[in-house]
Parts: C-alpha cells; sequence; structure tokens
C-alpha cells in the first residue's frame, strides 16, 4: 500500500493514544472518527517491530504468506504462534517483511477507536528519506531513525553512535530532527557530524517532508485484516433504515388490511359471478364460470367457414317475425359448418315455403330437410346459411 503525502498518523506516546497532523510542533487529543481525514494511518511503535526484506524468486511469493515464518524461523526467538508476520513491497527485486507479537497486536487494537479501520504502519517507515539518507528524531530518551525498508528502528540515545558505527555502508546525508541542536549532534560518531542536517522540530515537521505514495507495509494482514466498518456504516445509515422500517410496516400493515377486506368480499364477488352466469346458462354445474363461459361465448364466434352466429340469428329471427302463424320450435348452431337448423311450427305448409323463399333473397341459403302435419300444424326443419343457393 501506499501513504499520500502529509499523513495524518495516530501515535503512542508515553502509553496513550495521539494525533499528529504534518507541521504540528505537539501531538493533538485524538479527535472522533469522523473528524479524521481519510488519509489517517496508525505508526506502529518501531521497537515493536522487526523490518527486513528477502531476495526470493518470483515463484515462492505466491506463497510467501504460508511460508514467511518458516523463512525466518532460524532468525527467531519467540514461538511462530506467538508472532504475527506481514510482508508487502520492498526495494527492487526484494520483498518487505515485518514481524511482531500478537499480543502487541491484541494491545494496539484495544487502544485504537473501535470503528476506525485505517492502515497499520511502522512509525519509522513514515520518516521522510532520500538516496543514501538517513533520518533522525530525537525525541526523549530515544532516536527514531530510518535509512531504508531494513533499517527502520527506535534506540535508546547511548545506543546511537555504536549502531551508527556498525552499519556496512555510510549515507551521504544526515537529517536529525530535534529542539537542542548541541546535544542532538553529539549523539553522533564524530565523523557522521560533517554529514548533519539538524532541523529544529519533531514527528510533525518530520512528516511535512514524507515522500508522496511511498510504499509501505500494513500490519493489518491475515488475522488482523481489516473487517467491512459495519458498525460506522449503521452510524452513518440507522436513521435512514429506521425510517425505511417505519415506512415497511406501515406498508405491510396498509396491505394486510387490504388482503383482509378483499378476502371477506371475495364470497359476495364469487356468489355475484355465479348469479351472472346463470343468468346466461341457467343449467349444468358451475366450476370456474369466467372459462366455462368464455368457452360457451367461443362457440358463437366466427367460425371456421367464416359464419358468425350472431349476424345469422338477427337475419333469421327477424324475418320468421314477420310471417304470421309462424313460431321457431328450436334453434341449434354448428360453428364448425356456419350452419343453423330450425325446426319450425306453421299454420301450414305454404307459411314454410315463403319463409324459405324470404330466408333466400335475404342472401342465405335455406334447405327444407324434414315436414310433417300432426293436429292442424305442420312442422319442418330448415337448414340455413350464409350464401345464395
Amino acid at each position: 500500500m501506499t501513504v499520500s503525502n502529509n499523513a495524518s498518523v495516530l501515535r503512542i506516546e508515553q502509553g496513550e493514544l495521539r494525533w499528529w497532523r504534518a507541521g504540528d510542533p505537539v501531538a493533538r487529543d485524538v479527535p472522533s472518527v469522523d473528524a479524521l481525514p481519510d488519509n489517517t494511518v496508525f505508526a506502529t511503535p518501531s521497537d515493536a517491530v522487526r523490518l527486513g526484506e528477502l531476495d526470493i524468486s518470483q515463484a515462492e511469493r505466491k506463497h510467501l504468506r504460508k511460508s514467511l515464518p518458516f523463512l525466518l524461523e532460524e532468525d527467531l526467538i519467540d514461538e511462530l504462534q506467538t508472532l504475527h508476520f506481514v510482508h508487502g513491497e520492498g526495494s527492487v527485486g526484494a520483498v518487505g517483511y515485518g514481524v511482531t507479537t500478537r499480543e502487541y497486536m491484541d494491545a494496539w487494537a484495544e487502544l485504537l477507536p473501535g470503528d476506525w479501520e485505517g492502515p497499520w504502519v511502522p512509525e519509522a517507515l513514515l520518516l521522510p528519506v532520500g538516496e543514501q539518507e538517513l533520518c533522525l528524531i530525537v525525541e526523549h530518551d530515544s532516536v527514531l531513525l530510518r535509512s531504508d525498508a531494513t533499517l527502520c528502528c527506535r534506540v535508546p540515545q547511548s545506543l546511537l553512535a555504536p549502531l551508527l558505527n556498525s552499519l556496512d555502508s555510510r549515507p551521504k546525508m544526515v537529517s536529525i530532527y530535534g529542539h537542542d541542536e548541541t546535544a542532538d549532534l553529539a549523539l553522533l560518531p564524530t565523523e557522521w557530524v560533517g554529514k548533519a542536517q539538524w532541523r529544529r522540530g519533531g514527528f510533525g515537521q518530520a512528516l511535512l517532508l514524507s515522500n508522496e505514495n511511498q510504499p509501505v507495509l500494513d500490519l493489518r494482514q491475515g488475522d488482523y485484516a481489516p473487517r467491512l466498518p459495519f458498525a460506522r456504516w449503521w452510524g452513518h445509515w440507522r436513521q435512514v433504515a429506521m425510517v425505511a422500517a417505519a415506512a415497511l410496516v406501515l406498508q405491510l400493515g396498509a396491505d394486510a388490511l387490504a388482503l383482509h377486506r378483499l378476502e371477506s368480499e371475495n364470497p359476495a364477488l364469487r356468489a355475484a359471478i355465479q348469479d351472472s352466469y346463470r343468468q346466461a346458462n341457467p343449467r349444468g354445474a358451475v366450476v370456474d364460470p369466467e372459462k366455462q363461459l368464455d368457452r360457451q361465448l367461443a362457440e358463437y364466434q366466427v367460425s371456421a367457414s367464416g359464419t358468425a352466429f350472431t349476424p345469422l340469428l338477427s337475419v333469421i329471427t327477424r324475418t320468421v317475425a314477420s310471417e304470421q302463424g309462424l313460431g321457431i320450435s328450436s334453434l341449434n348452431f354448428n360453428a364448425s359448418s356456419g350452419e343453423v337448423r330450425l325446426d319450425l311450427s306453421a299454420d301450414n305448409y305454404a307459411l314454410i315455403e315463403q319463409l324459405r323463399a324470404q330466408l333466400q333473397r335475404q342472401g342465405l341459403t335455406a334447405t327444407l330437410e324434414t315436414s310433417s302435419s300432426r293436429n292442424d300444424r305442420v312442422r319442418a326443419r330448415l337448414r340455413v346459411a350464409e350464401g345464395s343457393p
């Protein structure tokens, strides 16, 4: 990961969590989580984190999370299960790593705000350094220093000179931050004083020169990786969620009342449907009135022969009604053939022939199928269809 220029830093000082902004002469009290800038990081104490680099192949890097503890096992005193290992970007061709104890990680988590989920970075990695440069911050009885990814630590002031004398390579420049130039420079080996540039200030002033977007090592990996900030999200959206829940409850209540009302009205509606169906078809069982009526009405639509029953019926009934002494006993329509069969009753046979002739003048075909005489009445059956004979 990277840290943008002039990061905001949470840092432990004398057992308490303090807040640093770039350029601050002294640390501030920690504000609320909402007031912390987005680029805030937690600076873990460098005397509790061991940093270093490993030269390993690309193939080995794929399994580094599992193999790193065993690669470093011979250099460590503590049991592996008590330690926390992380890795990240190092110098060219190398992988940077960090080792600390799980006890430290748990203790730091207790100090931090519970709903803050920013990165944890060893404090020495936040110091500004250039190529072949060493950065020192003199604080109380210790010195925080950084030269590269492998030399980032905090040492007692009395051990600074021996440490610097033990280095294999010497930097070209030493930047040292403090408040007493004479005393601060006296901490360096004599031959190092000529390379030193003393600057008044401390951690806050050093942050002003932090390298923009410099790679750093985030300790929040593995079991300590950041979780989704559900608590913070709930704080932001709680009121909205409560309003939405209230609206949902009201809507569900209204829907329940509407459903109850419709269920109480349904029997009356079903009874009304059956009554309407019985008006059209008074006989037969009623199973599904809508479907039954649709099927029955379909029989009176345009037939396969192109004949519609209703216009044909209109012509037939109008013609029969115009003839005195003539009546219809029954009427049947065949949808497939488009024909109507009429059973007629007349005073005499001449009326039957007169009706047939009248229908043919209306553009219909009227065919006499049967006729008989009984009790001074003539009964006949006509087959009527569209089209002239």
